[in-house]
């Protein structure tokens, strides 16, 4: 064993000038999991958007490095690597099927940045000692995240910065995340990293200390998000990282612990539901009606095999679930724009197909088994216990995915891909050593580096067009509900050029379009009807235009239906209602809009039916009755005339 440590030397102390371009590559990965994770968790564009491209920015200077600093030591990548690179290609290949490339191109824009993420981590983990102040910031800012949720939790608030949290959620904690399962997974996967740091010497007493800080204030807030998955998560971390030092100390160990922990649990299970109310809550709900207390879930899994079915192989396209689910929408009788499917796994399936989830799962097993293997044969403790965190980190985040989509939610992946890819790094430094490649292999890293780091650039343009995209698509839309008419076209115009995959932009443009046909007027009766025809047909050609780049948004074809309807074309109008109508049968609006179109046009019969099976399938409102009794008593009146 001493032998082969005298092989590992330690790589030499970095300039002024590498120590700036690390720091500076450093914050910018930083930030979609500390600044991000205060922008209400990054859930929507404007918030994950601006972490995507620092998140790249950053990737593509630690892949540019050689390029800069002959002496940067030789990458290393974390087991299963190329399998995940693999995944995102094929993520990325998706895009050309997708029903909707705009989604799917997002989707691949998330994988690419968490893979140059992870393998940008794990080349900064290679510096001695930095780890320890790299994983301090992490802990800190989640901690000061719970400092947030302590002052919600005493001020008995909903409110989450400037925006009231929503009523379900009653007055569960949730700091800066809108909903509290992202914030209770976000502390429960650096738990068992908090735990193994105490118990680490060579951690320091600064690191240990904000550890045990760590754990003092977030595990009272991750108890008062009542988040059940969350705490299942925490449990899971913690046995893994524990089971895995057990087995790397001996086989005695590893079998003491697989008995042990199980009753340890069991035992901590007992006291918490005797001793603390919201545990004998939430968990009574599951043991008393376990349907009712998974909510939404279980209905929508219970529509995900048909779903499945109709695209078993490829999937519906990456982010294209919401666009997808609503054909499929049975079991779920409320109409809603519902994005996840609360299961990470079942979505992975249903927007990638087999193909996908098989990947991806090849990939974690490979990965989950290297981490395990190097903390079993690791020659020093130090990066041993690092890895076992990272792994528990994985297992909490892996248990929680089985409820919830917290891999969608921006922040969190980024956490947990800084934990392992850091860890990893350590690793691969204390057991292979940090000296730079020579020759021709310092030659082809300098090639990969800069192709690497021009797909980074690549990625950080896309954010930003899309980041953009929407911020003009957001004042158009705010500037049409003010009425401010001179603004309205030139920012949904800006929109447009910015991404040219979004349909947005050409919806907005055509509901303005539409509503200016709709209240266009003119002294001259022929110039009104002139002035109509022309705006109808600038909606018409902006649905279409938005109906080629998302053909499942529905609001498109209602859209449709109604520039044609003002533009005299009834017939055509009925088709895009009929459409509308049928892609989403729980959509109340929709099926009664069809039924209203067919009763202007004089056919009563068919309306009548409309209406009906909207009562029998429960997708009704009065609209439906009140139409029913109306077409009744009219065709009756017609069969008596008949008669």
């Amino acid at each position: 064993m001493e032998n082969r440590r005298e092989r590992i030397r330690p790589g030499r102390r970095p300039s002024p000038r590498e120590r700036i371009y690390d720091v500076v590559s450093l914050l910018l990965l930083m930030w979609p999991a500390t600044g991000g994770m205060g922008l209400m968790g990054s859930t929507r564009v404007w918030g994950y958007a601006p972490g995507l491209a620092l998140s790249l920015a950053g990737s593509a200077l630690v892949l540019s490095r050689p390029l800069w600093f002959s002496r940067t030591p030789r990458w290393t990548a974390p087991p299963g690597f190329g399998l995940w690179a693999l995944m995102t290609v094929y993520v990325a290949l998706g895009v050309g099927w997708a029903a909707v490339p705009h989604a799917a191109r997002e989707a691949a824009l998330r994988w690419g940045c968490l893979l140059a993420a992870g393998f940008a981590w794990t080349q900064l983990g290679l510096r001695e000692h930095r780890w320890k102040w790299v994983l301090g910031v992490l802990l800190a800012a989640v901690a000061l995240n719970g400092l947030y949720a302590w002052v919600q939790h005493m001020d008995g608030s909903r409110m989450v910065l400037w925006m009231p949290r929503a009523e379900q959620y009653g007055l569960r904690a949730s700091g800066t995340y809108l909903c509290p399962n992202h914030l209770a997974n976000l502390i429960a996967l650096l738990v068992p990293v908090a735990l193994v740091l105490i118990a680490l010497p060579a951690a320091g007493f600064p690191l240990r200390m904000l550890s045990g800080y760590y754990l003092v204030v977030t595990l009272p807030v991750l108890y008062w998000t009542q988040s059940r998955s969350g705490w299942l998560g925490m449990a899971g971390g913690v046995g893994t990282a524990l089971l895995l030092l057990a087995w790397r100390k001996s086989r005695t160990w590893l079998l003491t612990a697989v008995v042990a922990l199980p009753l340890l649990g069991a035992a901590g299970g007992f006291a918490a539901w005797h001793a603390l109310p919201a545990v004998r809550e939430r968990i009574g709900q599951v043991l008393e009606n376990p349907v009712k207390a998974g909510g939404i879930r279980m209905e929508m899994w219970r529509d995900a095999p048909a779903m499945f079915r109709a695209q078993p192989w490829l999937g519906h396209g990456g982010g294209g679930y919401a666009w997808a689910y609503p054909p499929f929408q049975r079991n779920v009788t409320q109409h809603l724009h519902y994005d996840y499917v609360h299961n990470d796994y079942i979505q992975l399936a249903l927007e990638h197909g087999a193909v996908g989830l098989g990947l991806a799962g090849l990939a974690l097993l490979v990965s989950a088994w290297g981490i395990g293997r190097a903390v079993r044969r690791s020659r020093s403790d130090e990066p041993a216990v690092l890895l076992a965190g990272a792994a528990g980190a994985l297992a909490a985040c892996l248990l929680h995915a089985l409820f919830d989509f917290n891999f969608h939610i921006f922040p969190n992946p980024h956490a947990l891909v800084w934990v392992v890819g850091l860890s990893w790094g350590v690793w691969a430094a204390m057991e292979r050593g940090v000296e730079p490649p020579a020759g021709r292999e310092q030659v082809l890293r300098r090639a990969a580096g800069a192709a690497g780091a021009a797909g980074c650039v690549l990625g950080v343009w896309w954010s930003l067009s899309m980041g953009m995209a929407y911020y003009w698509n957001l004042k158009a839309d705010l500037a049409r509900s003010r009425l401010e008419w001179d603004r309205v076209e030139r920012d949904y115009r800006r929109a447009i050029r910015w991404d040219r995959l979004d349909w947005q932009p050409h919806l907005g443009l055509g509901h303005f379009k539409a509503g200016r046909a709709m209240w266009y007027r003119d002294p001259d009766l022929a110039a009104e009807q002139e002035g109509k025809r022309r705006l109808a047909e600038e909606a018409i050609g902006h649905y279409e235009a938005a109906l080629a780049r998302n053909p499942r948004e529905m609001a498109a074809e209602f859209g449709q239906a109604r520039a044609l309807n003002a533009a005299g074309r009834p017939e055509e109008a009925l088709a895009h209602l009929r459409r509308a109508a049928d892609y989403q049968p729980r959509h109340v609006f929709y099926r009664e809009q069809l039924g209203i179109q067919l009763r202007r046009m004089g056919r009563d019969r068919e309306a009548l039916q409309v209406f009906r099976r909207n009562v029998e399938d429960q997708v009704a409102t009065e609209v439906s009755t009140l139409n029913i009794r109306a077409l009744e008593r009219s065709l009756a009146r017609e069969n008596a005339a008949a008669d």
